[in-house]
């Protein structure tokens, strides 16, 4: 059954330059100017299919002109014009859709509750991304690097979809310009915008964890994921998607990107990536993993030296920590030159409280705070 589109004010709503974008990416061909108020557009191929496009949203007639256009799309591209309009509203934008299949979202509804987790999943989703758009880490702890928080305020999300619950996140994309000339002063290749380089790298992680999950269950060890951690894949990364198949936990996970027409994708780029339920409890298992592995940036050490040790002619010395980690009582290693080695001596004569900053990493059964930074005994002042 086709629906064709004659609400004006949604055809209004569409934006003439994002529109040529959109035909610009689908191999359309601009064939003439008319005036100030339209455009015409051919495809370029054997067919005698044209397009009239308005460029004023000011004309009286410019609604009808959009439905024209969406017809004709239509019948080129052989999909509804509700497919289509949404990509046109979605043009200068990634559009990803996270979708859970069935199961309790058949109606297309779930309880406000869960909607509001799996909304925070999503923020997290994208989060984990930009994070690994910026550095690939298997864990990224509570301080997140500014770029990654600032891209959020981009993000947008749209309008909910039908067919179980489908939940549309827009990503901006600025459009690529490229130069008339080699003599220009502008680079042949401008560099890939952050925004796009972030849902290049969700869909690379998500195509990457499910290929982890596979390799796991056939393995039985974590290898495959660890592996992963390059392609984006991390505990957030996991945690977020954990978090979104609780909503029909039966049923698994369905994401779809469709790329924004304003910046070209390599067609070898994942566009969708299902997540079948049983693939759920071995990313829940990964989390885990990388949360305990995984480095804790700033973390903040206070606790008692129980341990001193340094080899004769040496300029390192071995502090060991008594302190806690979420609560539990912990002993930690660190290694320290002078003049921190010497207080540390001191603390431990006086049996002081110390306090240093660093990356805590489990080893095994252990822990260790690397790159410790300002070493100090609870009240003196930090210079």
């Amino acid at each position: 059954m086709k629906a064709a589109i004659h609400d004006a004010d949604t055809l209004r709503g569409l934006k003439p330059l994002e529109v040529v974008q959109y035909l610009r990416a689908k191999g359309w061909q601009q064939e003439g100017d008319l005036g100030s108020k339209a455009t015409l557009w051919v495809t370029g191929g054997d067919t005698d299919d044209e397009i009239i496009l308005p460029m004023r949203r000011e004309l009286g007639d410019f609604d009808l002109r959009m439905s024209e256009v969406l017809r004709t799309l239509e019948k080129v591209e052989a999909r509804s014009q509700l497919d289509i309009l949404r990509d046109l509203q979605a043009a200068s934008s990634d559009l990803i859709r996270i979708r859970a299949p069935t199961g309790n979202t058949a109606d297309g509804t779930i309880p406000i509750e869960a909607a509001v987790t799996f909304v925070e999943r999503a923020r997290d989703l994208m989060l984990a991304a930009a994070c690994a758009a910026i550095d690939k880490r298997s864990y990224f702890a509570t301080r997140k690097p500014s770029q990654a928080t600032d891209y959020l305020d981009q993000v947008r999300m749209g309008q909910t979809e039908r067919g179980s619950f489908v939940l549309t996140i827009l990503s901006p994309v600025t459009p690529l310009l490229k130069p008339a000339d080699t003599g220009s002063l502008f680079p042949a290749e401008p560099p890939e915008p952050f925004e796009r380089s972030v849902t290049r790298t969700l869909a690379l992680s998500l195509a990457a964890v499910r290929a982890a999950a596979d390799m796991a269950a056939a393995q039985g060890n974590p290898k495959a994921f660890i592996d992963a951690v390059g392609q984006g894949v991390s505990a957030n990364l996991c945690e977020a998607l954990v978090g979104l198949a609780q909503i029909s936990p039966s049923d698994g996970l369905d994401i779809g990107i469709s790329w924004s027409p304003n910046r070209a994708i390599a067609a070898s780029t994942p566009q969708r990536v299902t997540l079948p339920a049983d693939t759920i409890p071995l990313l829940k298992e990964a989390a885990r993993l990388f949360r305990e592995t995984g480095p804790v940036e700033d973390f903040e050490l206070q606790g008692g030296v129980v341990g001193l040790s340094r080899p004769e002619g040496t300029a390192i010395g071995r502090v060991t920590v008594a302190g806690f980690i979420e609560g539990r009582a912990r002993k930690v290693l660190l290694d320290l030159v002078e003049p921190d080695y010497t207080t540390a001596i001191r603390a431990h004569e006086e049996e002081a409280i110390v306090l240093c900053t660093g990356e805590l990493v489990k080893e095994g059964r252990s822990f260790r705070l690397q790159n410790p930074r300002r070493f100090r005994m609870l009240g003196d002042s930090e210079t």
